[in-house]
Parts: C-alpha cells; structure tokens; sequence
C-alpha cells in the first residue's frame, strides 16, 4: 500500500476570508522587519511559488534559517488568532481521511509546530503516522521546497514509503510530486484548476484509494 501525503493548509483546512497582505503583514512583513530586510509583498509571493529563492533574506546577511525559524514563529501566533476568532475550520470532506488506508503522512511548507497545531484544532492530528513541516532537520530541505521534489523525496525514503499519492490543493504540490515518481491528485474546490488528475472534493478519495 503506497504513503498517502496530503498537504495541509487549503486542502484539509480552510482559512476563512483569507486575506493575503494581512497574512503577509502579520507573518512575512513583520519577520524581515525584525531582521531588517526589505521585503514587499511581490518578493515574499515569489518566494513561496518557488520562484524567488527562500534565501533571499542572505543577500542582506541574514541567514535564511534565522528569518524562516521568525517567519514560522508569527506563522503559529497567526493560525492562534484565526482559531480564536472562528476563521480556522477543517473542511467537511476532510473527515474521509478516516476511511482510508495505508500510511497517512501530512506535509506542508509551514512548519511541524503550525502543521500539528492545525491538525490538532480540527480533531485531524490522530489520523496522521507522521508529519514533516520545513523546519524538518533544521531547515535542511529549504532550497528542496515545493515546487522543487527534494524534500518530498527525502519523506518518501525515511517512510519508507512503496509508492506514493500526493493530495493537495495547488500546481506545485503536483509539480513536485511528478518530481519524486508520486501520483499526484489535485483537489479543486473552485472548479477552474488545469491538471489532468483532479478531484472536486476529497470524498472521491474513497472510490480512488481502495
């Protein structure tokens, strides 16, 4: 039975009104602050698309660890405020993830402590045998993030995983999945995404992983 590697944030969990820039300001915004680094909104986009490198924080001496460790820091006290103000829920078809078998493995490019927190607010933290955020091996993998399969590859080895399926709710979850020799399902909720394999809601897993 392959490894079932779902992302989190969008795919099992839903931010309510999600608001980029106020994400950005309380979470990116105020880390380079802190660090003195300039940042805007353009960069910080690029960076996690993949298309700017996650080291860019270096190119003002500051090491991109330090920056990602503050980033991941407002990234919790964030998720806190949207769980205390009711903006924080599981979708409802997330419940299907009890119904299916085989190792069941969350893995997102936020870090283990936000993964876990968010599994644990909306009763999903039980159903999963193990959970790799990018602080994994202190931030060993960050030039290996999605898009990228580098660090995707590095789970499916140390689960030893034969097979994998990757569920997730964007084109860089694919993108890296095809990269690491996974089957990749997209869930597309709006109905609009461009991606051969695609579900509509997660309750088509049943009839898919069997």
């Amino acid at each position: 039975m392959p490894c079932l590697i779902f992302d989190v944030d969008d795919t099992l969990v839903e931010y309510v009104d999600f608001d980029f820039e106020e994400w950005y300001k309380q979470v990116a915004k105020k880390a380079a602050d802190a660090l003195g680094i300039p940042l805007d909104i353009d960069v910080w986009r690029g960076m996690i698309s993949g298309v700017v490198s996650r080291r860019y924080p270096e190119k003002f001496g500051i090491s991109a660890v330090e920056f990602w460790r503050k980033v991941d820091e407002n990234n919790l006290e964030y998720r806190k405020r949207m769980l205390s103000t009711r903006r924080l829920r599981a979708y409802p078809d997330a419940q299907v993830i009890r119904e299916l078998p085989g190792k069941k493995i969350a893995w997102s490019a936020s870090s283990e402590a936000c993964i876990r927190f968010v599994l644990n607010a909306t009763g999903l933290l039980g159903e999963f045998q193990a959970i790799y955020g990018k602080d994994f091996e202190n931030y060993a993998f960050l030039d290996e993030m999605k898009p990228k399969s580098g660090f995707l590859r590095q789970i499916i080895t140390r689960e030893g995983c034969d097979g994998c399926i990757v569920v997730g709710d964007s084109l860089r979850d694919m993108k890296a999945a095809e990269g690491a020799g996974c089957v990749g399902i997209l869930v597309d909720r709006r109905g609009d995404a461009k991606y051969g394999r695609k579900i509509a809601s997660l309750e088509e897993l049943k009839s898919l992983i069997r």
